[in-house]
């Protein structure tokens, strides 16, 4: 296959299920008379549809648990990077610190609600093909777990800049980031085949207050980076971020990447409080 078809096979892989399947094929065949391997510009239009596209799709009116468990993963790798980031600034911040793992904890035990009626059902005996999907962050963690003691016995006695303690930071992140994934398309597989049952209200409500729960610990964040600037003011300028980087913008990432689990959140709820309204 040419460059230009695997580019434009990339490009259009971007786009929604829904939407490959209904102009897939077409919109393959306009970017492979475009040359679109010879035009930056266009690949970065085609882009910046697909992420209108998603858009589009998570302000439907199709109610699905996806938008809520992928916000969730990303709040989740998002509040390690948090936790990793605050350690060497334990006594700083830690009214904010304390706000924030309130706001996770909150989302978190609101996330376990929502998806309570389908687990109830898959315990009852329902649907019993689902629990082969149990398997996948069991065999997750126990990856992860073997990852991380090779990781550190193959970075033990090196510089932090040195290359096996920046690979085995990598390869750990890069695992948990996976495992996260992993359990999260698992999660979704199972909620989409099981049918959640009543109370109707139950799975709005609880995810409104996912997403407060998210919004909470997003704000919590940027304050605990401010009161870092004021208590310790060359920390904050200083290299003290993840993996000794610049701490100003591991903690720039780590904000943004909660907020923008806190905004998928609350995209999810709306769409799920108007269609109880309905």
């Amino acid at each position: 296959m040419s460059g230009d078809g695997r580019l434009v096979r990339a490009l259009v892989a971007c786009y929604p299920a829904a939407w490959r399947h209904r102009y897939g094929e077409e919109y393959a065949q306009l970017l492979c008379d475009l040359h679109v391997g010879r035009r930056p510009a266009l690949v970065w239009d085609s882009l910046f549809g697909a992420v209108r596209a998603h858009g589009g799709v998570l302000m439907s009116g199709d109610c699905s648990m996806s938008a809520a468990v992928w916000a969730a993963g990303l709040f989740t790798v998002a509040g390690l990077g948090f936790v990793k980031l605050a350690e060497d600034f334990s006594g700083d911040a830690g009214g904010a610190y304390l706000l924030l793992v309130v706001g996770a904890a909150v989302a978190l035990l609101a996330l376990v609600i929502a998806a309570a009626p389908t687990a109830l059902t898959v315990v009852r005996g329902g649907h019993r093909s689902a629990w082969k999907y149990l398997a996948v962050p069991l065999g997750g963690v126990a990856v992860w777990f073997g990852v991380l003691r090779l990781a550190l016995a193959a970075s033990a006695g090196h510089g932090v800049h040195e290359a096996p303690t920046v690979a085995g930071f990598v390869l750990i992140a890069g695992t948990g980031i996976a495992v996260v994934a992993a359990t999260a398309w698992a999660a979704t597989v199972v909620l989409a085949r099981v049918p959640a049952g009543p109370p109707v209200w139950l799975r709005p409500i609880a995810l409104t207050i996912l997403a407060a729960g998210m919004a909470v610990a997003s704000i919590a964040a940027v304050l605990w980076g401010l009161q870092v600037h004021s208590a310790d003011p060359a920390g904050f300028r200083g290299d003290q971020g993840i993996l000794a980087t610049p701490f100003v913008l591991s903690w720039v990432a780590v904000v943004l990447a909660l907020t923008a689990s806190a905004v998928l959140a609350a995209l999810t709820s709306r769409r799920w409080l108007l269609a109880a309204l309905r």
